[in-house]
Formats: C-alpha cells, sequence, structure tokens
C-alpha cells in the first residue's frame, strides 16, 4: 500500500477517533456510574473494541503489512528464537534481553502481526494497572482511560506501528505501586525495579535516575541493589562479546525531530555549524538538560515523598528529553502519555483536552511531512520560503510546544501540587 495512503487512512482515523474522544466527554456521567458498578466489563470491552477488534480488522481482514519498526523487531525477534546472541550475530538498540522477551509471541504465530499483537496486549495491561491504580483517588478514572485509547497518538504509535515506549511507563508504574506499598525502607526494591529496566527496555531509562538519587533517602543501596544485577550482566557481556553490547548508546548519535535543536537550527547555524554524522556536542547538550530538568523538580518537591512525585518525574525526564535531546525519536511520546492522561489532565479544562488530541494529530501528520519532503536539515531562515518547509517547521514548533506544555504541568504537579484538584 503507497505510503501516502496509509497516510490518508490515518487522517480518517484521527478523526473518527478525535470525534469519539468529544462523544465521551459528553457523556462523561456514564463512566462514572459504570466505575462504580462494572468497571471491569467495560473497560475491557472498550479494549475489544478500540484495540482488538481493529487488529483483526487491519492486519487480519486487510492483510496490512505492519511498518515501522515492526520489521526491525521481527527481525532481532527471529535471531533471538533461533538462539543467536545478541549484538554479536545481530543489530540491537535495545537492552539485551528485549529481542528474546518480544521472540515469545513468534513461537505461536511466526508472523509480524505478531510483534504488533503483543504490544497490543501489553499496552492494554499497563493501561489496566494505571486504572486501578488510579481508580481509588480519581471518580474518572474510567473516563480517563478511554480518553488514552481514543487518542489519535496511542492507537496510531501502539495499533499500527506497534512501538514499545508504553513499557517505560509500566516498569515506571511497578516502581511506583511498590513505593506507595513500601513506605520506608524502600531503597533495595526499587533499585532492583531500576535494573530491570535497564536490562530488559532501553538504556534511555536511566535518565529518571538522577532525580530519584537526589530524594530517596538511601541512594547508596539503591545503586547496589542496581549493581547486583547490573555489574553481572555487563560482565557476562563483556567478556562473550567485547564492547559491542555498547551498540545501544552508539544509536543515539542519529538527528530526529520535533526537539528544540531540530526548530531551533536556523539560529544554531547562525553562530556554529552542526555536522549531522557527527553530532555528539548537541547530544550532550541536550542530555545536560533533560537530566537538569526533573534532578530541579525533585530537589525543589524534596520534603515530599517519592510515592508522591514520581509519577510527574517519570513525565519530566521523558518529555524533557522529547524537547531537549536531539536525537530523541517521536514515539518516545507513548512512554509518557498514558501518566500525562491520568496525572495532569482535567477533563473539564477543555485546554487540556485540546493538547493531549492536538499532541495526536501532531504525531501522525509531523513524521509523514517531515519524510515525504526528504527530511530536511533546516540550516538557513531562507529555506522557509519554500511553503512544503514552512509547513513542516511550523508543525514541528507546534509539537514542541505541546512538550512545553506537559512539561510546565508536571512541574507544577512535583513541585505545586496544590495548584491541582486533589488527587
Amino acid at each position: 500500500m503507497p505510503i501516502i495512503t496509509v497516510f490518508y487512512i490515518k487522517l480518517l482515523l484521527s478523526a473518527a477517533l478525535t470525534t469519539a474522544i468529544f462523544l465521551a466527554l459528553w457523556q462523561s456521567r456514564y463512566f462514572e456510574k459504570w466505575q462504580k458498578e462494572s468497571d471491569v466489563l467495560v473497560f475491557w470491552t472498550g479494549f475489544i473494541l478500540l484495540r482488538l477488534l481493529p487488529w483483526i480488522g487491519i492486519f487480519v481482514l486487510l492483510n496490512f503489512e505492519p511498518r515501522g519498526d515492526v520489521p526491525f523487531f521481527f527481525y532481532k525477534a527471529e535471531h533471538a528464537k533461533a538462539g543467536d546472541f545478541v549484538y554479536r550475530d545481530f543489530w540491537s538498540y535495545h537492552a539485551p534481553l528485549y529481542p528474546y522477551l518480544i521472540s515469545i509471541p513468534l513461537w505461536f504465530w511466526h508472523n509480524t502481526r505478531a510483534i504488533v499483537l503483543l504490544m497490543v496486549v501489553m499496552e492494554a495491561v499497563i493501561l489496566w494497572y494505571t486504572y486501578r491504580t488510579y481508580k481509588p483517588v480519581k471518580k474518572n478514572a474510567l473516563l480517563l482511560a478511554f480518553l488514552y485509547l481514543l487518542l489519535p497518538a496511542s492507537f496510531m504509535y501502539i495499533m499500527i506501528d506497534g512501538q514499545e515506549e508504553i513499557w517505560f511507563w509500566g516498569i515506571g508504574l511497578l516502581m511506583w505501586r511498590y513505593l506507595r506499598a513500601h513506605r520506608e525502607n524502600y531503597e533495595t526494591g526499587l533499585g532492583l525495579w531500576f535494573a530491570l529496566a535497564l536490562v530488559t527496555l532501553k538504556v534511555t531509562f536511566i535518565f529518571l535516575l538522577p532525580a530519584i538519587l537526589l530524594v530517596v533517602k538511601k541512594p547508596v543501596r539503591m545503586l547496589l541493589s542496581m549493581a547486583a544485577i547490573g555489574l553481572p550482566v555487563v560482565g557476562f557481556l563483556y567478556f562473550t562479546i567485547g564492547d559491542l553490547f555498547l551498540m545501544p548508546i552508539r544509536h543515539t548519535e542519529q538527528l530526529m525531530t520535533p526537539n528544540l535543536f531540530s526548530i531551533t537550527r536556523p539560529l544554531t547555524e547562525f553562530f556554529v555549524h552542526i555536522d549531522a554524522t557527527n553530532s555528539t556536542f548537541v547530544n550532550w547538550v541536550g542530555l545536560f538538560f533533560t537530566v537538569l530538568l526533573p534532578c530541579l523538580a525533585a530537589w525543589k518537591s524534596r520534603e515530599r515523598h517519592l510515592a508522591e512525585t514520581l509519577p510527574g518525574l517519570f513525565i519530566l525526564s521523558y518529555c524533557g528529553m522529547m524537547i531537549f535531546q536531539a536525537s530523541a525519536p517521536g514515539a518516545y511520546v507513548i512512554a509518557f502519555l498514558v501518566v500525562v492522561v491520568f496525572e495532569l489532565v482535567e477533563v473539564t479544562q477543555w485546554t487540556d483536552i485540546f493538547v493531549v488530541t492536538a499532541l495526536g494529530w501532531l504525531t501522525v501528520i509531523q513524521p509523514f511531512v517531515n519524510v515525504y519532503i526528504g527530511q530536511p536539515d533546516y540550516l538557513t531562515f531562507s529555506m522557509f520560503a519554500e511553503p512544503r518547509h514552512l509547513l513542516d517547521i511550523s508543525l514541528q514548533i507546534a509539537n514542541v510546544l505541546c512538550f512545553v506544555w506537559i512539561v510546565v504541568k508536571a512541574w507544577k504537579r512535583v513541585v505545586h501540587p496544590q495548584t491541582f484538584s486533589p488527587v
């Protein structure tokens, strides 16, 4: 199927999903009633209608071939299933265990569509336990779950593109639930969960670590528990394949859009030229601010228990990464979108609904426009005399502004919680 046809289909789906969002908000009183009386039935009916049936329709009935990163995931999963060694026998930009995890469904159905189904199921499990965590304190938690399911970003990135970044919040949620259950002496368990994330997901999960270490009572204990898992894994990898296990880190050199660097590059180039093939300095500057943002919020809120601030710090870490990291892929929005909906969105505030919905549309439109026009590097302002370039940079700016809105609101949630409705 031609890429332009796929784009038009995504636009039609986004329009349908947006219409459904406003219908759900219009009938919000029913969701409050269902949350009290039949939430299990309603939630999983929603999953069937908004995820399982669309998956059957798109990938089984229409025989749509998965795109995006799914073929690369399938390549890794095939090698993992065959018993090959990650990084040595096949390429992977994920943590060492990730290819072996996504190979599990291939034992039942050796097809790229099985990878997408795995992502859909994992999303449902993470969303369910997120809903269960917020249900006791939010009477509209079920409505928020459906709002997330209906956002174009979540539907496209997971249902269509089979992205896995929501797994970040899956581990974050496990850490948060552990903290809520263990208000004291939690550092060892928290460190073990963190180490699990680093050996199963991506190295970028570590962006959350400095902020956590600033506020835990026993940071050394947490680091030691992480080392108990991490050091044997690193030692085994180095002994077996040498420094090939650094492959995921080397992947971070590629420049992406949209982010603060991509929208200010013409101004940056006015003072200094940035070589797109050697962008180490740009990424290090971005890394500094990515880590600084949640660390400042953690320090300012250090009198509060981490169980109260972890969701906000999580958002600041990965939404901040989307703003400051020039190499951050757009799919990372899925890492924090579900917690943004539950933690920050107030359904009575139309600005909140507009921003998260607009962000969903932008994640559909901007990547297509950017790729369709050849992924230009905007080195001078004169390039914007071309209408297609002006459209692309406008979409990028709008996308970054949505991220800034999320960061500002998450900052207030962590540092000034009194500005929010009780949670």
